[in-house]
């Protein structure tokens, strides 16, 4: 760092302060990263108190029989002060807030405390009466044998007050308040009045409910003033004349101009703490290697890393800013000063204007970079920066590190030629770095030219230029021959979650679905010859599905991967109702067979429509030729109400801007490239037999699946009959909103055979057989499939 200059003559309120004003109120991310960590230690706590109910019990009960050994006059004194301080302070905090002038404040105060009170006793009255039997007995206190509250609703208030005040001026305050707390808590676990988890569900929902006040409402600015940083520039000897907003970066940047020099200004404030950590902590989670920028947490950190790495890069021999000196302003924000770099970045120029010497510039200081193992990690449009003289800055040295991996430097040369060739093309940037660096070093950074690996801006930027990472590689693999594998960074793919999860779910509802099942009876009441009849019907169901959606696709697509697929949704009906899962994965089943992806949404889409063409003509003919007239096994009230509650918010979601937009896009699409195709296969007359035959066979093989269920069990209806019951209850399952009509399917078929004359308990024992068989027993075959069939790139 230099040595500071003359103390200055010129008063601060003499200086020009060019910014716009600055918000009075912000949202800090360090308020929703601990609305995370406190809805995580909530989740625990009531784990903890299911999973180990005997430890919870035992540390109330060993803390109720310390009372015996504690003098009961210090118990009383800190009972009484901490109840009196527990009163007084809301009233003392809302008097100084309104004296101060501090109204919005005030009523956010209020409105947590209000909020958490109410939440604590909502909770405590479902501790108390339908929560299960193990949350019961870890949390619910008994005194002299009578219960409790579980969760005490004062003292979450006290807790959600002292987090909204937690950022103000109130520091005296805040320690009564924290005096009352802890006093409170103490005497009522040394009296029995309270448990160890009541109290620390208590303290989650007062930290949770203050928080989300911050949040939604925001919090006093604590960004400095531009006067304020001018008076400090000030005190360290800069002779100021102006100080300037500067809009580049993502960062608060002033240039500040004094006689001698221009010089950049990097404010750092506590409104910006914990920025980004959310984002890296999901990315952390979800790549193998560290790819992206680094992040901190605090504002000592942030200093800390930022001078760090602009010491380290130039160090290296790399051309970036240099750092003048770091200046503290009050005890919430700091000032970070820069020689200033007159320029314009990267993504601004046009190819013209990037010459051939600054591309080679550019290489040479990437490569003392990595001579020196210093990665920078943010190198991107904006921060590749080109002088009025043509030589190249690395600005922003931020996120990077040092000793750093090699998958970190090549990480940086795959940014540094992506953003490069976004402005100037591949073929001079592959051509001017393979001459710089060397062949071996640039085919090190071929796999991971992907978009996981570039920053959040050049990741952006290469939406709007699809081409240019495709261009980048086919280049690189001309000068270079064979290309490299893609490096694999993703350690959770989003299709590897949901086969997780939905083994999970799998598992969950089989156990309590199954639970209550006697499979002893079940046994010595089923005929299995039938039951294996009805195995069979329901593997040609699978083929059947398979010919219907074939008779909608113009191009020819494998027939047995378009079965598997079928199967596979048995499977994916755990995680989505049965429609949603049937559009989404015949959708990309078709486009990774090569069918073009306006094509695969009209063919699919044509199929669900004729399906309900067939299927509901079907059911009147069949109810004509039945005689059956009643409709069976309506949903209850609430799930038509949850089914119209989604209808409406599909419908306000489908007419917000963006997403009419994107549906117009879909719509064009579609009558531009597939109806004309889709008219096309309904105007021949094989396919539109293959067609109609498959929704027909797939309505008639469930059908009689169901019959030979139904014989199984000893009992035979008219089967015109049944097959009324049957699309009547298959329907329901594709219309009500849960994973494969679970609970609406059962109550209406279990109806429908009941009026067919079977009795209650055969109707039950039969529908249990038949949804084992169509539902429960694809499952396994269909994870079989998924899985395979998405590691080979099918799905």
């Amino acid at each position: 760092m230099t040595e500071p200059q003359d103390a200055a003559n010129t008063s601060a309120d003499e200086i020009v302060v060019d910014e716009p004003p600055l918000p009075p109120r912000t949202r800090r991310p360090a308020d929703m990263l601990s609305l995370l960590i406190v809805s995580g230690v909530l989740t625990g706590l009531v784990a903890m108190s299911i999973i180990a109910e005997r430890t919870m019990t035992a540390i109330t009960e060993d803390l109720a029989d310390l009372n015996t050994r504690v003098p009961g006059s210090i118990v009383g004194i800190v009972d009484f002060a901490a109840n009196l301080a527990g009163v007084v302070i809301p009233i003392v905090l809302v008097a100084v807030l309104m004296i101060r002038g501090r109204v919005r404040t005030t009523v956010e105060l209020l409105i947590a405390g209000v909020a958490a009170s109410v939440a604590a006793a909502l909770v405590s009255e479902w501790l108390t009466g339908p929560a299960p039997q193990r949350l019961h007995d870890s949390l619910v206190p008994f005194v002299d044998g009578v219960e409790g509250t579980p969760v005490p609703a004062y003292s979450a208030l006290l807790v959600a007050v002292v987090t909204v005040v937690s950022q103000l001026d109130v520091k005296r305050l805040r320690q009564v308040a924290l005096f009352a707390i802890a006093g409170t808590y103490a005497v009522e676990l040394l009296q029995g009045d309270a448990t160890v988890g009541g109290l620390l569900i208590a303290t989650s929902i007062g930290i949770a409910a203050g928080l989300l006040v911050r949040i939604v409402g925001g919090q006093p600015s604590l960004a400095p003033s531009g006067q304020k940083i001018a008076a400090t520039l000030e005190a360290a000897g800069y002779q100021l004349k102006a100080l300037r907003a500067d809009p580049s970066g993502e960062y608060r940047r002033l240039t500040a101009e004094t006689p001698d020099a221009r010089y950049s200004v990097l404010v750092l404030d506590r409104n910006h703490e914990g920025a980004g950590t959310i984002a890296r902590a999901v990315d952390r989670l979800r790549t193998r290697e560290e790819v992206l920028p680094r992040q901190t947490v605090t504002l000592r950190d942030a200093i800390d890393r930022i001078a760090l790495q602009s010491f380290a890069v130039a160090r290296a021999g790399a051309r970036t800013p240099g750092l003048r000196t770091i200046l503290r302003i009050d005890g919430d924000s700091a000032a970070l000063v820069y020689d200033y770099v007159h320029g314009t970045a990267l993504s601004d120029l046009t190819a013209d204007q990037v010459t051939d010497d600054m591309l080679v510039d550019l290489w040479q200081q990437l490569g003392d970079l990595r001579r020196g193992h210093v990665a920078h990690r943010r190198l991107s449009g904006r921060t590749i920066l080109a002088d009025d003289d043509g030589r190249i800055w690395l600005l922003s040295p931020s996120g990077g590190e040092l000793a750093a991996t090699d998958v970190a430097m090549r990480t940086d040369l795959a940014q540094a030629l992506t953003a490069t060739s976004i402005v100037a093309g591949a073929d001079r940037v592959v051509d001017t770095a393979l001459e710089v660096l060397g062949p071996d070093v640039v085919r090190s950074a071929i796999p991971l030219l992907q978009p996981i690996a570039l920053t959040p801006g050049t990741r952006q930027q290469v939406k709007g230029h699809r081409e240019v990472l495709i261009r980048l590689r086919d280049r690189l693999v001309d000068r270079l021959g064979a290309p490299a594998e893609p490096l694999r960074l993703q350690r959770i793919r989003p299709l590897s979650l949901l086969t997780g999860v939905g083994t999970v779910v799998a598992v969950y509802l089989v156990g309590t679905q199954l639970s209550d099942v006697s499979f002893t009876e079940l046994w010595d009441r089923t005929d299995w010859r039938w039951l294996i009849l009805a195995v069979g019907l329901m593997f040609a169901n699978y083929l059947t599905m398979a010919l219907g959606l074939l008779g909608f696709v113009p191009e020819r697509v494998p027939f047995w991967r378009v079965v598997g697929a079928q199967v596979a949704i048995g499977f994916l009906r755990l995680m989505a109702p049965t429609t949603v899962g049937n559009v989404a994965m015949n959708i990309r089943l078709l486009t990774k067979s090569g069918v073009a992806a306006p094509l695969a949404a009209a063919s699919v889409a044509a199929n669900q429509v004729a399906q309900v063409a067939v299927t509901f003509p079907l059911l009147a003919v069949l109810a004509v030729v039945s005689g059956y007239n009643t409709l069976p096994g309506l949903p209850s009230s609430s799930t038509l109400i949850v089914v119209l509650g989604l209808l409406l918010a599909a419908s306000v979601v489908a007419i917000t801007p963006p997403v009419r937009s994107r549906l117009r896009t879909l719509w064009s699409d579609f009558a531009e490239r597939g109806l004309p195709r889709l008219l096309d296969v309904l105007s021949d007359p094989r396919k539109l037999a293959m067609a109609v035959g498959g929704i027909l066979g797939q309505s008639a093989s469930l059908i009689l699946c169901f019959y030979a269920c139904l014989l199984a069990v000893g009992e035979t209806v008219n089967l015109a009959g049944l097959a009324v019951v049957q699309l009547v209850g298959n329907t329901l399952g594709t219309a009500v909103p849960t994973p494969g009509g679970l609970g609406a399917v059962e109550a209406a078929l279990t109806a429908g055979v009941s009026t067919l004359g079977v009795t209650t308990s055969a109707a039950v024992t039969a529908v249990l057989v038949f949804r084992i068989v169509s539902f429960w027993l694809p499952i396994l075959p269909g994870w079989v499939l998924w899985t395979q069939m998405r590691r080979r790139g099918l799905l």
